[in-house]
């Protein structure tokens, strides 16, 4: 008899190329059904983001580099068309994630140009459709390919306690933030318009923004490799 497993332990390809350590297991629970769990941790790592805006009629580019990092959890239910575990299926996923991220910027002080870092955080909550294809590439070992799209609702937060920058520094930093909220449109890549909902504020020794309910998509997919048992 064919070997039929009952769990299979799996780690995306996909998101080890991406520097982001993963598990992935999957139990049979019925016939045609299986759940799973995939779960990681984004390691550090730099990728450019693009954002467009305009601003009294003029429009304007910004590319920017930031290093997130963070815990991601992934529950997912799947279909089979045919027996559980093997062949096509229909996946519905939700997904959780909590990131902190490092945001560089250069501003001029006193004549001298400043180099410092905006500490930010991210965590959101939503959920889509996948499919995919399970196949038995020997008798314990799987290879899976799936690719699915979904809408995530979430929270961001960006603060500077610059040790450069005084109190009326970070209240300056506060109006220009809520000036540009009212006045301007900024669309970043994949994220829309982040200025919708825009809180800032500031003390003596900080400035911050807070974007709260933002919609976002969210993109699953991946070439996991796995054992089944």
């Amino acid at each position: 008899m064919a070997f039929s497993p009952k769990s299979i332990i799996k780690f995306n390809l996909v998101g080890y190329s991406m520097l982001s350590l993963n598990a992935n297991y999957e139990y049979k629970v019925g016939p045609k059904t299986s759940v799973g769990m995939l779960t990681g941790y984004k390691i550090p790592s730099t990728f450019t983001l693009d954002a467009i805006g305009n601003l009294d009629d003029e429009t304007m580019t910004y590319t920017g580099e930031i290093t997130p990092e963070g815990l991601f959890v992934n529950p997912y239910f799947r279909f089979y068309t045919g027996k559980a575990m093997k062949g096509f299926y229909l996946e519905a996923f939700t997904r959780y994630y909590n990131y902190t991220y490092l945001v560089p910027y250069d501003y001029e002080k006193n004549g001298g140009q400043i180099r410092a870092n905006l500490d930010g955080t991210a965590n959101g909550f939503g959920g889509g459709l996948t499919i995919g294809v399970q196949l038995q590439l020997a008798p314990r070992i799987y290879l899976d390919i799936n690719s699915g799209f979904g809408v995530g609702s979430g929270d961001m937060h960006v603060e500077t306690n610059d040790p450069n920058l005084d109190a009326a520094d970070f209240q300056n930093i506060k109006r220009n933030i809520e000036e540009n909220a009212e006045d301007a449109d900024i669309r970043i890549m994949f994220l829309g318009n982040t200025l919708d909902g825009l809180v800032a504020g500031s003390n003596d020794n900080s400035a911050w923004a807070d974007i709260n309910n933002e919609l976002f998509p969210l993109f699953r997919g991946g070439i996991c490799l796995g054992f089944g048992f």
